[in-house]
């Protein structure tokens, strides 16, 4: 949607930068904001550039934007979706009536009204920065679930800020490194960040839900947004029918909310319960005939399981298309979507969102996305099991009733489906299913990587703390986990590939106030299991397989009164990409020269095990998939 940057000098110090080296920062995020653009020096101790992308009011809201008194300046991207309840607020404090349809005008006034503290009143995404002249201080602020990207280094006493790693990157002081610990845990979990570190050494995000302010005093990072108390303590007066009639009405206003645009709204639709769901309340705003899309590898399998979205097209009557990335757009995509975020790939299916998200700006301005629906509603079976079966051991351990024979077999299944003890923690079981490369590879693959790997350790220990004598305890805490962790890198990889194709994404599963209700329903309207069928302990995974455990079951319990039965029942799976094929096939040769001669790779891997992976590409797997990221991503630091 937009491209937002800035640079503020500590202690009112002039900047040593001229209009010319921050134009080249704020060229590289010429496709976030492709419309418009803008720079101010609002004094010699600030400048804030803007690249916009018109969605609001186009004929109005250039940024970056200044109050009448030259006193404050915001460069904004992101949309907001109370535009009446914010209208109000500005009619409170300000006499003078507005002057344009935009929410950049309202965020302004909000905040000259009421500071940082105003920033609670926002409902939607967005990150900003808002830098007050007369008492010299920044605020920089970022949405609850991380959905716009905000990132900051501090460089020779100024703090820069951009919506794009690659923009700081192009600051002439600054002197690009990899981030080893980041890296090590990319190679662990996909992920780009950890915590707020970035990849890049001295760059870091503002963590999603928190404000940062600089001034006289430096730093300081405040969260603005939390969680509602966790469950545990609700009764059971809260029945399923209560839970699916919240889930109905906030889910309703959430897209009702993210379907208002000035430019056409169309959407992402891949066919599963999530998108499909969603098609039917953007059919009841929009009406017939809106543009939807699924994207797919050129493969057998991709084609086929296209079929579920073409079923889902025909039910909701759209227009529908599919885009199909044969393996040479692939490569081609992926070296775009790198140098637009200087970042590696998370997933192999982020390049097909990109062609995806190209093919729909032909057509329309906004799309909307299912992301969020998983980790909210508890989709990820494998994932949110760790958290049930860690329950379950706790308290097969803990009772006195049960028979011994039944938490030994149980243990039995824990210990050859995790390899772990009943000693080992949440955070350690999912290390032990749910890493690509885990930690004792690392180890082998990376020297001296053991202080970097107990860093990551500490990190997913007190992530994935589990509160005793809680029921549900190791469910809630692997749901929290996701929602911040997962959560953010889907956001991430959403917001990378639209923005590349200057093409906005909304996504109304991200809701606050539908995350907020949902969060105190019970979670056993999410993560059911039918007593009836249940027999004997056995692992969530293989709950599912004998269809005793169902996953997002208040939403799939929604579905079916709105979807056809095959979609609203359709299990979740990843939609299959042509990575592994191609990299075995066409791609290998290419493969087998970029990782063999990559500088990159040889200062940070062990020769001879890199080699060994290298040599092996059928064992390997899509172990070489990060490598091979990597391997192109390092270019920038050995070329």
């Amino acid at each position: 949607m937009c491209g937002i940057l800035g640079l503020v000098a500590a202690d009112r110090q002039s900047l040593n930068i001229d209009d010319a080296e921050v134009l080249t920062m704020r060229e590289t995020m010429q496709r976030r904001g492709p419309d418009e653009a803008g720079l101010i020096r609002i004094n010699e101790s600030a400048i804030f550039a803007h690249r916009r992308l018109s969605i609001r009011d186009p004929a109005h809201g250039q940024q970056p934007w200044t109050s009448g008194d030259q006193r404050y300046a915001l460069t904004y991207n992101g949309e907001l979706y109370n535009v009446d309840e914010l209208q109000a607020l500005s009619a409170e404090n300000f006499e003078q009536p507005l002057s344009t349809r935009c929410d950049t005008e309202l965020l302004m006034r909000t905040l000259i009204a009421q500071g940082a503290e105003g920033i609670t009143h926002l409902q939607g995404m967005f990150a900003f920065g808002f830098y007050d002249a007369q008492e010299h201080h920044l605020i920089l602020a970022r949405d609850r679930f991380g959905i716009k990207p905000l990132y900051y280094a501090v460089i020779n006493d100024v703090l820069v800020f951009a919506s794009s790693i690659t923009a700081i990157q192009k600051h002439p002081d600054f002197e690009s490194r990899p981030n080893r610990r980041a890296l090590i845990h990319y190679l662990m979990t996909l992920r780009t960040h950890f915590g707020e570190e970035t990849m890049i050494e001295g760059i870091n995000q503002v963590p999603s839900g928190c404000v940062l302010t600089f001034d006289e005093s430096g730093i300081s990072i405040k969260r603005y947004w939390n969680y509602p108390k966790n469950n545990e303590d609700l009764t059971e007066s809260e029945t399923e029918s209560e839970t699916e009639s919240l889930l109905i009405e906030r889910f309703s206003e959430a897209v009702e909310k993210r379907i208002v645009s000035d430019v056409p709204v169309g959407m992402m639709l891949s066919g599963g319960v999530d998108s499909s769901l969603l098609g039917t309340y953007v059919k009841e705003t929009l009406g017939e005939n809106f543009a939807a899309e699924c994207g797919v590898g050129q493969t057998a399998e991709a084609e086929e399981e296209s079929q579920f979205a073409r079923q889902a097209a025909e039910y909701l009557n759209c227009k529908f298309d599919l885009v199909t990335v044969d393996e040479k757009s692939y490569r081609v995509g992926w070296q775009e979507l790198m140098a637009q975020t200087g970042q590696p790939l998370a997933t192999p299916s982020d390049v097909i969102i990109y062609r995806l998200a190209q093919s729909l700006q032909q057509k329309v301005g906004v799309v909307l996305g299912g992301e969020g629906a998983d980790e909210l509603l508890c989709g990820y079976t494998p994932i949110h099991g760790i958290g049930r079966d860690y329950d379950e051991l706790q308290r097969l351990i803990q009772s006195e009733d049960e028979d011994p024979e039944t938490l030994e077999y149980f243990l039995q299944q824990i210990e050859s489906f995790y390899g772990t003890s009943q000693e080992a923690t949440l955070a350690e079981m999912y290390f032990a299913l749910a890493t690509v490369f885990p930690p004792p590879a690392i180890e082998v693959l990376i020297p001296d990587s053991s202080s970097d790997l107990q860093e990551i350790h500490k990190y997913y220990q007190k992530q994935l703390k589990v509160k005793k004598n809680k029921p549900h305890a190791g469910l809630q805490a692997m749901t929290r986990f996701l929602h911040q962790e997962n959560l953010q890198s889907l956001l991430s990889r959403l917001d990378q590939a639209t923005m590349a194709a200057s093409l906005e994404a909304r996504v109304p599963y991200t809701d606050h106030q539908l995350v907020e209700a949902i969060w105190t329903t019970p979670l056993e309207h999410r993560f059911k299991i039918d007593d009836e069928k249940f027999e004997y302990e056995q692992l969530s995974i293989q709950l599912e397989r004998d269809e005793i455990l169902e996953s997002k079951s208040i939403l799939r319990s929604l579905a079916r009164q709105r979807l056809p039965e095959e979609l609203a029942n359709r299990r979740k799976a990843s939609f299959p990409t042509p990575v592994h094929e191609w990299m075995q096939n066409e791609w290998g040769t290419w493969v087998h020269a970029t990782l063999t001669q990559s500088d990159f790779l040889k200062q940070q891997f062990d020769s001879k095990q890199l080699q060994e992976l290298i040599d092996n590409p059928q064992r390997a797997g899509m172990l070489l998939w990060p490598l091979l990221n990597l391997a192109l991503w390092g270019d920038q630091f050995s070329g």
